[in-house]
């Protein structure tokens, strides 16, 4: 099986492995302590868990996740180049998540942004 096929499967299977309805995949991710920002395609729960499983990988430089797949993005590891990126399409329950969460459904494994950095004030009195 050539390296994209075996993350791809790989990656289907832990997917798969997150749960059979999105409240399972809530309880997933809270038992293994994920968090994540709500509409933030890098920074949702989804993507920071598989960023942590799959990321160890040293093809991998990145993930992100949309509402129907995850993108991985892939480099060489010999020169650390871009490689490409591979699309692997969400489980229903996966994607249900997804939609919830973004819906801020699920706040025991949602994490707020970070403020945005305020400018100073030029107005001093």
């Amino acid at each position: 099986m050539n390296h994209l096929r075996q993350i791809r499967k790989q990656t289907s299977g832990l997917l798969e492995a997150l749960g059979n309805s999105p409240d399972e995949v809530a309880e997933t991710l809270l038992s293994n302590g994920v968090h994540g920002v709500p509409r933030d395609n890098h920074s949702c729960a989804v993507a920071r868990y598989m960023s942590v499983v799959v990321g160890s990988e040293p093809s991998v430089r990145s993930v992100t996740v949309g509402p129907c797949s995850m993108m991985i993005s892939l480099v060489r590891p010999d020169d650390n180049r871009p490689a490409g990126r591979l699309q692997v399409q969400l489980p229903k329950p996966v994607r249900d998540f997804v939609a919830a969460f973004d819906d801020r459904q699920y706040p025991m494994v949602t994490q707020e942004p970070a403020p945005e950095p305020r400018a100073p004030s030029t107005n001093r009195r």
